[in-house]
């Protein structure tokens, strides 16, 4: 048996977004493996290839990645390395449990699945964490019941929720398959899709407020990063047409009382080091903090090529060498550099051009549509015809610019 260590990461939604040649450079002697979906292998670098001793691919699935696609792959290594020797490393929640089962099943070391749950499931973290920070009115959405007695059980959603309320899947990824309901007809067209569905959904209230995502790396039970972003438009506005993204918060005081939150939430569910991603609303009424979600990753879209401009790290690379043991501090840099970015939805129609926004700031504007094709409206978070990222020095410079792009619409459409 080779005793050398395997470090195996797990890619299926997302692309990878960080250098590995920075996190080899700590692991010299061990070696790194990839699965990856086509999405990702599509997207990975040369550079990044050439810090792999082997890559695997398997099937996208935006639910979680097929278990017995991976453990054939996990289960040849622990075979040749003992399982004591291999790691299961990921970023991204369809692929966290499906890595905790293989650590149970074959004694391999790291999270298991029991802890990991409420950072993929969101019924699971909300009933923990009731009456420890205020969260939305909400119900599992029982299929049995729905079926057994439709109207009755459409009159307790209403009398529990009240209109409008927003339903969702309790595992899925990139806001798949999210309603908001507006009214009683609605509400019956959506629990027949949702009851047709394999997966598990939740019908929650309605929160009218500004959105906040707050990123953190947490380390032996203290918190070393901690960083709010202010969210362009709740994440559902998507498929409406309107851009989301974000910009940090300037506001001191109102940074502060979201660190006291997150804190209690960190504190509550008991956060292993690594990185989080949490999603609270501040509701317009009563200005109290809501939770909606966490997740054992970093931010997504482009929060990552964000923070690298703000504080000089890369936090996807911070959090796989924090899990690995290598870091017990966040060194962050001092690049007086305010960031944001805005992902662009398709619209429906033909397209005939794009209108890139003009700035007084720097920017980089990616395209990922082409002329002439015809769209569909997004239906998911991924569903983007282009997006921008812009810095400067000025922060107010920055959130002019954020607050311009939030009403631009780039796409010209016959």
């Amino acid at each position: 048996m080779n005793n050398k260590a395997v470090n195996i990461f797990l890619y299926n939604v997302v692309y990878i977004k960080c250098d590995f040649s920075k996190i080899k450079s700590y692991n010299k002697n061990e070696e790194n493996i990839l699965i990856a979906s086509p999405y990702c292998l599509n997207e990975l670098s040369f550079k990044n290839r050439c810090h792999f001793n082997a890559v695997h691919q398997i099937n996208r699935d935006f639910h979680q990645i097929d278990p017995d696609e991976v453990e054939k792959i996990v289960s040849h290594y622990v075979g040749e390395y003992g399982a004591e020797n291999v790691r299961l490393f990921t970023n991204e929640d369809s692929t966290q449990l499906v890595c905790a089962q293989l650590r149970e099943k074959y004694n391999i070391p790291g999270i298991g699945y029991d802890k990991l749950l409420p950072f993929v499931n969101k019924v699971i973290s909300k009933k923990q964490l009731n009456n420890v920070v205020k969260i939305p009115k909400f119900l599992k959405f029982d299929k049995n019941s729905y079926l057994s007695d439709k109207k009755n059980y459409i009159n307790k959603i209403v009398s529990d929720l009240r209109f409008p309320m927003f339903a969702k899947p309790i595992d899925l990824v990139s806001s798949v398959e999210t309603h908001r309901i507006d009214d009683i007809s609605n509400l019956e067209l959506i629990c027949d899709r949702i009851a047709a569905h394999e997966y598990e959904f939740e019908i929650d209230e309605f929160i009218d407020g500004d959105l906040f995502h707050c990123d953190a790396m947490i380390i032996d039970g203290s918190v070393k990063f901690f960083m709010v972003g202010k969210c362009s438009f709740a994440l559902a506005r998507f498929f409406e047409g309107k851009p989301v993204g974000s910009i940090p918060i300037e506001d001191r005081a109102l940074f502060e009382r979201l660190q006291l939150f997150c804190e209690k939430v960190f504190k509550q569910l008991n956060c292993f080091s690594g990185a989080y991603h949490l999603e609270a609303f501040l509701d317009k009424n009563t200005k109290e903090f809501i939770f909606l979600e966490i997740g054992a990753r970093t931010g997504g879209a482009l929060i990552t090529r964000v923070y690298e401009k703000i504080f000089g790290i890369n936090i996807e690379e911070t959090n796989y060498l924090i899990q690995m043991g290598h870091l017990k501090d966040v060194n962050i840099k001092d690049t007086a550099v305010f960031a944001g970015f805005l992902n662009f939805p398709n619209i429906a129609g033909r397209l005939q051009g794009i209108i890139k926004p003009v700035l007084d700031i720097e920017s980089e504007f990616i395209e990922f549509v082409e002329k002439g094709k015809m769209l569909q409206q997004a239906s998911c978070l991924l569903d983007m015809s282009c997006s921008i990222i812009f810095w400067d020095t000025s922060y107010e410079k920055v959130e002019k610019c954020f607050e311009a792009l939030k009403h631009h619409q780039p796409l010209q459409l016959a």
